[in-house]
């Protein structure tokens, strides 16, 4: 009699080599060990975990893999006094006044460790008692500095064999540039090398330079495939008292090739693509105005007890980097929420008149939902953002080795919105599309490097797509590639490469071809390129590299001594533990729509917050084609510059 099939299988998809979960959507390979190690909620078990499992299936892989009967029991008991909601506002009560007490950063809550702490004590039970200060001092914290140390060595080792990144990251306090943290990223991890100090009088750019310089020699300069720098001109250039031109990059860039030609600069793609769709927010008229009208209508109708809830069941409550994209993607997410329930609401009998609100609100919103125009261009805004904000989707949630797919991703964004402006019938509206396309190739200019372009190429899901078309692009960043090898190595490259081109079966195999979109390109040159060696150690050197900087808001501070430099890689080993799992496993472009999804709670403080309803022209925002000043006065002025600032220079 045949083996039972494990029962857990009912909760992902099989696609031949690789599993997609059912709950988040999330794509991974191996069997049914790590479907149950994704479904368990326990970190570190090599796998990212599953944020939208239900609690009966939580509870029934944690009993089956044997973790605790009694964590699987109080999965359904939610407190440890364990009888409502009354008793956990307790707890939650006591551990704000814990972190009040204690002066604890309030992001503490998003901390995994924190997580696994309160996990592991509900499991242990209420006999749990804290160490004593010498046994932490004499045992607990030196494993710690050892295993932060055994981290540290594991990372830099690995950038022997895949090359790595360095990423140069600003700290500011007081609206001062205090210092810049230079991080190193292999696929294995990140970890924090050393810093550049700012002095109070400004450090020359010399100083700078040799920052960096000191960081490449410290991990080899050979080793050092990519730098990206994620420091915000304005702070850099007040801070360095002998710069006269005014574009950083460039001139970094001159600096770091005359001395390591093979390395090459890059900005972070979050920031530059962030940048971008603010921008675009800013320049058509007819998108902000139509999604401050989506959430003026989103307002109105939970102000009035409408029953009216975003269909997602389990919302990402996805948080920004860079200042003012909040402030659109919840914009965006209210506007594709009233779109989807557009029927339901013209059947509605809203009253025109309404003491209970603004003056002339509720007859904005009856003529909004009653008008053809409201709904029309609600859909194209969502069509312009949503191929955008699919990108910075990518970039944010998929961070690791994806210099391979940047190229792919813009690709797709830029054929998704010349589709809408050759679609476009409205005059008006295609001089905007083609505003919107022509900003979009400016930009992607200054993210897209000649090595991203290589990249794609040398990713085999993508050559061997039907989407895939070598162009010039790719072919200068091969040609590159070619350049910066030795001489010796140089001729069998081209050689090699054309191998590839061609497809040849000694290099796609029938397993080969079978495990394209089944793990991450890094690994399948390692494991299919044995025979092209000069091949193989180039295309994983370029396929290993991430396109963006970090996203850990608790890096955030100048590490002063040995346990400021434990604080820092400990944070980083925990927050990006996931990576080592992740960068076995391909990324998958259209895991999302891109679309924001936001919890009901998240909305409403996003509307307590605006300060500017109570004097807001409302008809104002029906007039579209004329820009809406708000808009602007609600982001910072520091932001507004330095948004202005970055499109001047991208056109200089």
């Amino acid at each position: 009699m045949g083996r039972e099939r494990d029962r857990f299988w009912e909760y992902v998809e099989d696609l031949g080599g690789y599993f997609v979960c059912k709950f988040c959507e999330r794509r991974f390979s191996g069997g049914i060990a790590r479907i149950k190690s994704h479904l368990s909620g326990i970190r570190g078990r090599d796998i990212e975990i599953c944020p939208k499992v239900p609690e009966d299936v939580q509870s029934a892989v944690l009993e089956a893999i044997g973790a605790s009967n009694k964590k699987a029991k109080n999965l359904h008991q939610p407190t440890v006094l364990g009888k409502g909601k009354k008793e956990k506002s307790a707890v939650d009560k006591i551990l704000a006044k814990f972190i009040v007490s204690n002066n604890i950063p309030i992001d503490l809550s998003m901390s995994p460790y924190l997580i696994d702490l309160l996990k592991s004590m509900a499991e242990f039970g209420p006999t749990y008692k804290f160490p004593n200060p010498l046994v932490l001092v004499t045992q607990l914290y030196p494993d710690i500095l050892e295993e932060a140390d055994e981290h540290v060595g594991i990372v830099k080792e690995l950038s022997i064999k895949t090359g790595c990144t360095l990423v140069l990251s600003n700290v500011v306090k007081n609206s001062k540039l205090v210092c810049i943290n230079i991080l190193v990223y292999t696929p294995a991890g990140l970890v924090y090398v050393e810093k550049i100090t700012v002095p109070e009088d400004g450090m020359t750019f010399s100083k700078f330079i040799d920052g960096i310089y000191s960081a490449i020699e410290s991990l080899g300069p050979e080793n050092v495939v990519q730098c990206i720098i994620n420091i915000t001109d304005d702070y850099i250039l007040e801070s360095i008292i002998d710069f006269i031109d005014n574009n950083l990059f460039f001139s970094v860039q001159a600096m770091i090739l005359r001395k390591y030609p093979w390395i090459y600069l890059s900005a972070c793609a979050s920031r530059e693509f962030g940048i971008l769709l603010v921008l675009t927010y800013l320049k058509v008229p007819w998108i902000h105005k139509t999604t401050q009208l989506a959430i003026v209508i989103y307002k109105y109708l939970y102000e009035h007890v409408i029953k009216f809830r975003p269909s997602k069941e389990h919302a990402r409550n996805k948080e920004y980097s860079f200042a003012g994209q909040i402030q659109i993607a919840i914009e965006c997410f209210a506007l594709d929420s009233i779109l989807e329930v557009e029927k339901e609401l013209q059947a509605l009998q809203l009253p025109i008149a309404s003491e209970s609100c603004e003056e002339g609100v509720a007859e904005i919103v009856y003529n909004a939902i009653n008008s053809n125009e409201f709904w029309s261009r609600g859909k194209k805004v969502v069509q312009v953002l949503q191929p955008l904000l699919k990108v910075l989707d990518f970039i944010d949630d998929q961070y690791g080795s994806t210099s391979g797919y940047l190229y792919e991703a813009m690709k797709k964004a830029e054929v998704a919105i010349e589709q809408q402006c050759d679609n476009e019938d409205d005059d008006d509206d295609r001089v905007h599309y083609e505003a919107i396309k022509k900003e979009f190739k400016e930009w992607r200019s200054r993210v897209v490097r000649p090595i991203h372009a290589a990249a794609a190429f040398l990713n085999p899901a993508y050559f061997c797509s039907e989407n895939f078309t070598e162009d010039a692009e790719m072919q200068e960043g091969l040609q590159i590639l070619t350049l910066f090898l030795p001489t010796a190595e140089q001729e069998a490259f081209s050689k090699q490469l054309q191998i590839y081109r061609m497809k040849m079966s000694d290099l796609f195999t029938d397993t080969a071809m079978k495990m394209l979109n089944t793990i991450h390109p890094r690994k399948w040159w390692e494991c299919f390129g044995d025979h092209y060696p000069v091949l193989q150690n180039r295309a994983v050197q370029v396929l290993s590299q991430p396109c963006a900087a970090p996203t850990c808001h608790r890096c955030n501070f100048e590490p002063n001594d040995s346990v400021d430099t434990l604080r820092m890689n400990t944070i980083l080993m925990e927050h990006f533990s996931t990576l080592k799992s992740r960068n076995w496993e391909p990324v998958d472009l259209d895991r999302t729509s891109g679309l924001p999804e936001y919890a009901h709670e998240i909305v409403k403080s996003y509307l307590e917050k605006k300060y500017w309803w109570d004097d807001i022209n409302y008809r104002d925002l029906l007039v579209i084609n004329e820009t809406n000043d708000r808009f602007y006065s609600s982001l910072e002025p520091n932001v507004l510059d330095e948004l202005l600032e970055f499109n001047n220079t991208s056109k200089s």
